[in-house]
């Protein structure tokens, strides 16, 4: 798994249509077709096919930490298939951003996601502090 996680002055993300590639995707039912957050953690994140449950696990606590050190509650989840070109089924891919949404509930965390399975137009206002951007790989060996 493949992890590009931002603070952000604020996100915002529009669907604009399915995708259809691979061919085997099923886009997820969207309610909302427009979301923005302000002040938030974006975690941008690519399952790839070795990955295991581990990896969500990871995933999630470098959210956390990320949060932790920057005092925001408001986090942005993106699937974000383009941080790797060994990608996971979309089957799987899916299965495993239900799961990481899912660890956030019942939490104190303010959590959105942009959906699975479309393209997206981004509007993405990045702070400049020294830890801003974090670049992370999470894999059984690590």
């Amino acid at each position: 798994m493949r992890a590009l996680i931002l603070h952000a002055n604020k996100f915002a993300t529009k669907v604009v249509k399915k995708s259809n590639k691979p061919g085997n995707i099923v886009s997820e039912k969207v309610n909302e077709f427009e979301n923005e957050m302000d002040e938030c953690i974006v975690a941008f994140f690519t399952v790839e096919k070795p990955d295991s449950e581990n990896e969500i696990e990871k995933l999630y606590n470098e959210i956390i930490k990320a949060s932790n050190e920057t005092d925001t509650k408001n986090i942005m989840i993106s699937p974000f298939v383009h941080l790797s070109n060994n990608i996971a089924e979309p089957k799987k891919a899916i299965q495993f951003y239900e799961n990481i949404m899912s660890k956030f509930k019942n939490t104190n965390y303010i959590v959105n996601s942009s959906p699975f399975g479309y393209h997206k137009s981004l509007l993405l206002d990045i702070k400049g502090h020294p830890t801003s951007f974090r670049y992370r790989e999470f894999n059984n060996d690590r």
